[in-house]
């Protein structure tokens, strides 16, 4: 009978460790993936459009019909439809390091609802404000590490075709970071504005408790941090159109997150999903240097 050396124990017991932060990593995106086929409910198309040529794109443009209680309902969801996402997990970037990402928000919205229906306008009577499940929102991130414990983040997009954009800032406190056990916590301050449209203003403010753990996969250049957390935000809302007139919405709102942040040398994949009122799903690809 032969019997192990500790050469064989130390490498069977490293290889049992890697297969299981591999499984670790997968089981969190595989599961995570789902939501994107269960959660987002398509609407049937059962309204009237509001019509405007000037734009190739569906655009900000309130109509007269407009309610105080649908531009309430507004104001919520867009809260939760442009809230500031940064996927990413607790841990501090660190000084000298950076990452630009692309990213995309969708949210599970119904267009047919007055609240959205009666916002916006449309090139056409066929062109809906979203085909599918849900609301996409791709943009463009930067973030960067500050100090040892502060990360800042700004996001941008642009509708093309459309009359409106948004633009947001971040930063990141970091509050635990326990080398050792491999997992910190954090908190988070943001706010995302639109600019463009003449008829409204909006902005929603935000601020996010957030944990994560990190599985290293491969040594030191590749790992998986599943993170989860809550945010509380405050919308805000101000129309200036002659069509309506509407009291400003000031709405508190609150939603939970979880998802799995993969880094692999200098590239980032990061997927979350969260728990609101309307669910959102968003996925993220960057590159993460240092200079």
């Amino acid at each position: 009978m032969r019997v192990p050396t500790p050469r064989l124990l130390a490498t069977a017991t490293a290889t049992a460790t890697l297969k299981g932060r591999m499984i670790i990593a997968l089981a969190v995106a595989s599961a995570l993936a789902l939501f994107q086929s269960t959660v987002f409910a398509q609407s049937s198309h059962n309204v009237k459009l509001h019509i405007n040529p000037k734009w190739k794109q569906c655009s900000f443009q309130l109509d007269p019909s407009l309610t105080q209680a649908a531009w309430h309902q507004f104001t919520e969801e867009a809260g939760l439809v442009t809230y500031f996402r940064p996927l990413t997990d607790a841990n501090p970037m660190g000084t000298r390091r950076f990452e630009l990402s692309l990213v995309q928000w969708q949210t599970g919205i119904d267009d047919t609802d007055a609240a959205w229906n009666d916002t916006f306008v449309h090139p056409d009577s066929t062109h809906w404000l979203f085909e599918g499940s849900g609301l996409k929102f791709p943009g463009l991130m930067l973030r960067a590490g500050l100090t040892n414990r502060i990360d800042v983040g700004a996001y941008a997009t642009k509708s093309q075709g459309g009359n409106y954009g948004f633009y947001g800032g971040q930063v990141q406190y970091n509050l635990v970071h326990d080398v050792k056990r491999d997992w910190a916590a954090s908190t988070r301050l943001s706010f995302v504005s639109m600019y463009g449209p003449k008829d409204l203003a909006f902005t929603v403010y935000g601020m996010d408790v957030v944990a994560s753990k990190t599985y290293p996969v491969f040594a030191k250049w590749a790992s998986v941090s599943p993170y989860a957390g809550v945010s509380t935000n405050l919308s805000t809302s101000h129309e200036k159109s002659s069509a309506v007139s509407l009291a400003d919405e000031h709405v508190v709102g609150a939603q939970g997150m979880v998802g799995a942040v993969a880094q692999i040398s200098m590239a980032t994949l990061a997927v979350e999903y969260n728990v609101a009122k309307v669910q959102t799903l968003s996925i993220k690809v960057g590159v993460s240097p240092r200079f």
